[in-house]
């Protein structure tokens, strides 16, 4: 065996970190980036938020001498052995606003499980059925339905199986109706409360899969009672809640903050930022200025040098993002200005690779820059990412986009007779009549993407 050394030249791409750093901050909703922010400036001494409010003394603006002292208190603190702290680089004017701004963050809404909690501090129960009720209360989903069976809590928490039970039974005494349920059966009768010879109660308890496909003929032979009075009891079924919890769930990370904000100028609709909930950010001068002390440590002056180029990579990144979220969503304007004047029926087909190429940026970039963003137009706000759509050939030669299609499969189906709704095959052949060449399957994709459900769903029946 013989061992020799051998060369090889070959390309590698590798990202930069501030690179990396600008595509991460860039797919981020404004949520999302209001999180990310408030994360930098709780760890990285060197991001300061830049205080809008005019007539209040600035750290930039305060004598030389209290600078010095405030700097030299900083190099203290860090020099000083540390015993289980963190070490504290930063003014304490900066310490301050951090804790401001954490003290200001908005309280989660009250859960699920402590509402009813709170509902059983009402009650009068002793300790041992207190600790069940709790265990009863803590073992239900999002929807509110009681998880598992008696028998596996009992044997999970040591308590008995009689004393879950009748725990169960005092938790679906309590509001919202439903809570505790085990099935949607269970959770529909606890909401309707009514007698067990009562056709809506006979309905969920024997026919729930005849409901649930709309078959209300069906329903009245098995009960023996008139069509009439099935599609009654079967509208009052409808307006029950299902999911009886979900109202508890924390939904704040979910909401919908629009970004751009479209102007009408003239005839003309234009794009701008809507920059109202991300603070200005700067580069601390307290930490620049201990960069400029001949007698910091260079372990110190190494330390924030490095927080310093982090805080200004995620300064220029944001800036970055608003650039270029800016010019993207200016082009997509520009190409659905029918849209913004006349609505949702009037979306042109368009694609990314058009955005992309009338912007000069790649592909993955308009991608980035369209998902999870929000527009808020004169006909409310909607999703950067819908305004791309595909399209089906109109006999005039024009493309007819998803969306105007949905919109024109709605409008059908919102003037159709309610007791013979149209099929798939009657709402394509209402489409070509209109111009709109499309197959009957592509209809019923369209149909299911509009949210409308099939034509035996959405027949009512009379006496």
């Amino acid at each position: 065996m013989r061992l020799q050394l051998s060369g090889r030249l070959e390309q590698q791409q590798v990202l930069a970190p501030q690179l990396i750093l600008s595509m991460d901050i860039l797919q981020l909703g404004v949520a999302d980036l209001e999180a990310r922010i408030q994360q930098e400036f709780t760890e990285n001494p060197a991001l300061e938020l830049v205080d809008p409010t005019p007539g209040e003394t600035t750290t930039a603006s305060t004598s030389s001498d209290e600078e010095t002292r405030r700097l030299m208190e900083i190099v203290d603190r860090w020099e000083k052995p540390m015993t289980g702290e963190r070490r504290q680089v930063g003014s304490s004017d900066a310490s301050d606003a951090k804790h401001e701004a954490l003290m200001n963050t908005a309280d989660r809404p009250e859960s699920l499980e402590g509402f009813l909690l709170r509902q059983l501090q009402l009650v009068d129960l002793d300790q041992s059925q207190k600790r069940a009720c709790e265990l009863v209360c803590g073992n239900l989903d999002e929807k509110g339905w009681f998880i598992g069976s008696c028998e596996d809590l009992a044997l999970c928490s040591g308590v008995s199986v009689d004393a879950i039970e009748q725990a169960l039974q005092r938790v679906r005494q309590l509001d919202p109706p439903g809570i505790g349920a085990v099935d949607l059966a269970d959770c529909l009768l606890l909401q309707l409360g009514c007698d067990q010879d009562a056709i809506e109660y006979r309905i969920v308890a024997e026919c729930l899969q005849d409901l649930l496909e709309n078959a209300l003929p069906r329903i009245a032979q098995t009960l023996k009672v008139s069509l009439g009075d099935v599609q009654e009891a079967c509208d009052l079924i409808r307006q029950l809640d299902p999911d009886p919890g979900s109202r508890f769930v924390d939904t704040s990370h979910l909401g919908i903050v629009p970004e751009i904000t479209i102007d009408e100028v003239g005839d003309h609709f234009v794009a701008r930022l809507s920059q109202d909930r991300l603070p200005d950010l700067r580069i601390s001068p307290a930490c620049t200025a201990i960069l400029k002390e001949p007698e910091v440590k260079k372990e110190v002056a190494d330390y924030i040098r490095t927080r310093v180029e982090g805080a200004r990579w995620l300064i220029h990144a944001i800036d970055q993002r608003r650039r270029t979220l800016l010019d993207i969503a200016q082009a997509i304007v520009d190409r659905q200005q029918d849209f913004l004047r006349d609505g949702v029926s009037q979306i042109q087909a368009l694609t990314m690779q058009e955005i992309a190429d009338a912007t000069g940026v790649h592909i993955s970039t308009v991608s980035r820059s369209s998902n999870g963003k929000y527009m808020q137009t004169s006909n409310g706000v909607i999703e950067l990412r819908r305004l791309f759509t595909g399209g089906v050939a109109r006999e005039d030669g024009k493309v007819a986009s998803r969306e105007s299609i949905c919109e024109a499969i709605r409008d059908i189906v919102g003037e159709e007779d309610i007791n013979y709704p149209l099929s798939d095959t009657q709402l394509t052949n209402k489409l070509t009549h209109s111009g709109v060449k499309i197959a009957r399957r592509t209809v019923t994709k369209y149909r299911e993407r509009a949210g409308i459900p099939q034509a035996k769903l959405r027949k009512r029946y009379s006496a």
